[in-house]
């Protein structure tokens, strides 16, 4: 597990930072990079064999003005490699199908 302490340019929300960080998941180009849970059971045998860069705990996310904790869960060996075979695709240019 990573946690990451940050200090923002401005004050934020616990809800609103996960709001923002669900629909970075979801939504956007980083979602084959970041995955989120709202679980409050969640265990790092849970994640064994994610795909993801890292998976952000939003049960868990701290948030006081313009400060904030993150937790971000990682598989260190089967993710780590899912993501240096992205950075491959990305700099030849190609994207290989992936099955789960």
């Amino acid at each position: 597990m990573a946690v990451a302490n940050l200090n923002l340019a401005s004050q934020v929300e616990r809800d609103e930072l996960n709001q923002y960080l669900r629909d970075m998941a979801l939504k956007s180009n980083l979602s084959a990079q970041i995955d989120y849970t709202d679980s409050t059971e969640v265990v790092s045998s849970d994640l064994v064999g994610s795909r993801f860069a890292g998976v952000v705990d939003g049960a868990a996310t701290i948030a006081q003005d313009n400060r904030c904790v993150l937790y971000i869960w990682y598989d260190n060996e089967f993710g780590y490699s899912c993501q240096v075979v992205h950075c491959m695709e990305q700099m030849m240019g190609v994207r290989y199908q992936t099955f789960t």
